[in-house]
């Protein structure tokens, strides 16, 4: 499936991004140095959208679910929840500040995931009904 394709260079994408991050920031390019800071908010967002709406809900709740708007809000608003408990433990533990950037990175994956969602949607169920 092609979808499992996406999803597994999406991850190693960013693996190597994560890994290669202090070499990115040493390149000292404002656009490369913000991408190497949100990445690790903005990749997994991504994933965990695209994730929930195409194999998760599939599985928990029928296939049909997955065209009720309803059932995407609740995962998109899961998803942002998740990301803003995250920077909200970085601040309680003093693990790092509260980044407005990763948010804003956040929003960014699971709306682009969200979009993607909706025009794979169609092949998507044909291809699990079969």
């Amino acid at each position: 499936m092609k979808l499992n394709r996406c999803i597994a260079a999406v991850y190693i994408f960013f693996m190597f991004i994560y890994v290669f991050r202090e070499k990115l920031y040493k390149l000292d390019t404002s656009y490369i140095t913000m991408f190497a800071e949100v990445a690790p908010n903005l990749i997994p967002s991504f994933l965990f959208t695209i994730i929930g709406m195409f194999y998760i809900v599939p599985l928990l709740k029928g296939v049909n679910l997955t065209n009720k708007p309803r059932v995407i809000w609740m995962i998109n608003s899961l998803n942002i929840l998740c990301f803003l408990l995250i920077e909200y433990i970085h601040v309680v533990f003093k693990l790092g500040s509260w980044d407005n950037n990763d948010i804003i990175a956040s929003l960014i994956g699971i709306a682009v995931a969200t979009g993607i969602y909706f025009k794979l949607r169609k092949g998507f169920i044909k291809e699990f009904d079969k």
